[in-house]
């Protein structure tokens, strides 16, 4: 495909009836063929799972003119090809995308074309975990803060709307034609999304924390943490990078990058950032409030206690929206002075109650309090969630395994957990782990695990939606697998009422 090699973004690409083929007919997938469709290419879509499994994305495309390959990964897929561009969900290493790239065929990610043919700036956020919070409220930031003016060199950048996309669950693609060069997007990205990537340049990226996840795609740690630096690959001197002072790796990516670094710690003092890191720049905890120091001046963002989220993993996330914060609203001298006494990064903060099923709060019965901590999809995750509840805990685990370790959770399981609830494929290697350490349980269904734990539960005590692992097993998603406890809770409630 013409133009496709020579490394030049283009800001109007042609794909007018240009043979494209999408590998992966998940959400993104869906949005890449409605888009490509739309921008009159000639559309292919090809995923292994069959018609009749399909049905919901199938619909969402029914009337486009747009050819199927379903049940596998065809040759047909690539014969005609002029570009392929791969769903986040799909390997790059499969065999058809290997003979793809032997015949020269451009293989590039969802990502890469929604970033090629997106007229606004990026800021992209990143990491193992906590992205999507700290997207979400990084967007109601910048929501609150249109108008303010970023300097960028000798250029300057201000926007209209705001648009929150990405791996949050709203694909960039589905959003790429109404986006115009006044607005700005917040994007959460994975290490998926980035490995598709060859040109993809935020003007901020955000990199929260890397902990061992995603083994099973990338199979060695190295493979994941290069994956995830794709996401500053192409910054440059005008562009800004938000780095965890507290994550040595992720900290030592300010010696990679050209892009300014501005960094934020849970952990440190200004005091000591100031030792350690010359020129800081960044946000951190200073008696009890959030702080920022930009340019020498200290200014305080908000009061711990206007965080309504739960747990000191989300003050890291709250740090980090900060640090994007402070990049846009303290670009003047004038908007420092006024930033506490009319700060739209603490008027964000305090109104941000988080998100669904992330330590999300469901309900309480009989003094019994249930979370749902669904997209906990990893070990730490559950790390943190454990560490978020005071009280003693019942725990649902289980799903698809996807390499995990479980003994940094043997400690917290020993003090915490009364009860575990195993529920998915994988409960064995779960068991095997915690099982010498609390009493564990089998459950089938979701109604299943939520009853027994109420029937085991105590006042005080927690019931706590925290798997570990994917929810392929069982469940379309982590979102289909939190509404699921929700629903079983509500059920609860209606027959213990």
């Amino acid at each position: 495909m013409e133009g496709w090699k020579d490394g030049r973004r283009y800001k109007d690409i042609n794909f007018h009836d240009k043979n494209v083929s999408v590998i992966g007919l998940a959400r993104s997938g869906v949005a890449l063929a409605k888009l490509l469709d739309d921008l009159g290419a000639r559309v292919l879509v090809s995923d292994l799972k069959k018609e009749d499994e399909l049905r919901r994305s199938l619909a969402e495309l029914q009337g486009r003119d747009i050819q199927y390959v379903l049940g596998g990964h065809h040759e047909r897929c690539i014969e005609k090809a002029d570009l392929i561009v791969v769903s986040p969900a799909v390997p790059l290493d499969i065999p058809l995308l290997k003979a793809a790239k032997a015949l020269g065929i451009p293989i590039v990610g969802e990502l890469e074309i929604a970033y090629r043919l997106c007229k606004a700036p990026i800021v992209a956020v990143t990491g193992t975990k906590g992205k999507s919070t700290t997207t979400t409220l990084i967007g109601d930031i910048l929501g609150k803060a249109r108008g303010s003016v970023l300097e960028r060199g000798e250029g300057k950048l201000s926007y209209n709307n705001v648009y929150v996309a990405g791996n949050i669950g709203i694909a960039l693609s589905l959003k790429i034609q109404e986006i115009t060069s006044e607005d700005i997007v917040v994007a959460e990205v994975s290490s998926f999304q980035l490995e598709g990537t060859e040109q993809f340049h935020p003007i901020v990226s955000v990199i929260l924390n890397i902990s061992k996840d995603h083994l099973d795609r990338h199979k060695t740690m190295e493979r994941y943490v290069e994956a995830k630096k794709r996401i500053f690959l192409n910054q440059t001197e005008k562009d800004y990078i938000v780095l965890n002072a507290d994550d040595a790796l992720v900290k030592s990516f300010a010696n990679e990058t050209a892009a300014k670094p501005i960094f934020f710690s849970r952990k440190q003092s200004g005091k000591q950032l100031e030792t350690e890191i010359a020129d800081f720049t960044g946000t951190y905890i200073e008696r009890d409030y959030i702080v920022a120091k930009v340019d020498g001046d200290i200014i305080p963002i908000c009061h711990i206690s206007d965080i309504k989220l739960l747990g000191e993993h989300n003050l890291e996330n709250v740090l980090a929206a900060s640090a994007v914060g402070i990049i846009f609203v303290c670009s003047k001298a004038i908007h420092r002075r006024q930033l506490y006494e009319h700060s739209v990064i603490r008027d964000a903060i305090s109104a941000f109650h988080g998100l669904e099923h992330a330590l999300q709060f469901v309900g309480e019965l009989n003094g019994v309090t249930f979370i749902n901590d669904s997209k906990a999809t990893n070990v730490d995750s559950v790390r943190v969630a454990l560490e978020s509840l005071d009280n003693d805990i019942i725990l649902i685990m289980g799903g698809y395994d996807k390499g995990n370790d479980y003994s940094p959770l043997v400690e917290f399981v020993k003090a915490k957990v009364k009860l575990l609830i195993l529920l998915g494929e994988h409960t064995a290697k779960i068991r095997d782990a915690f099982g010498e350490h609390t009493n564990t349980y089998a459950a089938s269904t979701m109604c299943e695990a939520v009853f027994s734990a109420y029937s085991q539960a105590e006042k005080g005590d927690y019931v706590l939606l925290s798997p570990a692992n994917a929810s392929f097993d069982m469940f379309t998603d982590y979102r289909e697998r939190g509404n699921a406890f929700r629903e079983a809770v509500k059920q609860l409630a209606d027959v213990h009422q």
